[in-house]
Parts: structure tokens; C-alpha cells; sequence
């Protein structure tokens, strides 16, 4: 990575579909399966409590949400929604393709979908990262 890029986020649709369709499943599960109907009613509030605070993170609603980051020879510069900036020094890609991208730093993770971009499209960021 020579040159410096940056990259605005946006709520991705494909991830926010792939939480309805995992939580729906699950929740069917819990009721089709009950042994307990207490049991059942539990594993039910504590589905909907996770997909709601699922829901902050995909719709970058979280104080600690990225906002936007730039990439510069290895060096991930985060913007979240306190408008603070985070440095990480030791950035790699741990999973690259056409839909999705996963870089990790030494404390988190980005999970960025092909959707997500403002600005820039995922092909832009592999070639950064392929640089």
C-alpha cells in the first residue's frame, strides 16, 4: 500500500438481511423445538435484546461505529461516531473476496460487505490491500 485511500461507511442492507434471516430461523427453532414453554419465552426476549443491539452495529448507530476509515502504508486510521480518531499500526486482511472483506487490527475487527461503501467500492479496497 503506496497510497492513501479513504473510505466512507454506509448501513449495509446484505448484512441486515442475513441477521433477520438468522434470527427468524431461530426464533421459529426455539418454538418449534420447546421442551419448556418458560424456556422457549426466554430464548425468545433474549433473540429479540440481540437483534437490537445487532441492529446498532449494522446500522452504525453505536458510539464506537466506524464512520469512515483511511488506509496508508499498513496503517488503519478509524473515524467513529464520537468523531474520534483510532490509529492501529498492524493491519491484515484476514478474509478477502468480491462481497466481503474482513480487516483485523491487534484490538478489532472490520467487517466491511460490498454494500456498505459510500464512496468507494469494495474493488478499490482489495487493490489497496493487495498493494
Amino acid at each position: 500500500m503506496t497510497e492513501s485511500a479513504n473510505f466512507i461507511l454506509q448501513p449495509s442492507k446484505t448484512y441486515f438481511g442475513i441477521s433477520i434471516f438468522v434470527h427468524t430461523l431461530t426464533l421459529i427453532f426455539t418454538w418449534f423445538y420447546s421442551v419448556n414453554i418458560y424456556i422457549s419465552l426466554a430464548l425468545s426476549i433474549i433473540l429479540v435484546v440481540h437483534f437490537y443491539t445487532l441492529n446498532l452495529d449494522i446500522f452504525l448507530k453505536n458510539p464506537n461505529s466506524v464512520q469512515s476509515f483511511t488506509l496508508t502504508e499498513k496503517i488503519l486510521s478509524t473515524l467513529d461516531n464520537n468523531n474520534k480518531y483510532h490509529q492501529y499500526p498492524c493491519v491484515y486482511c484476514a478474509y478477502q473476496s468480491r462481497l466481503l472483506v474482513i480487516i483485523k487490527t491487534d484490538k478489532r475487527s472490520l467487517i466491511i460487505f460490498k454494500d456498505s461503501f459510500a464512496s468507494h467500492s469494495l474493488s478499490q479496497l482489495n487493490k489497496q490491500l493487495n498493494a
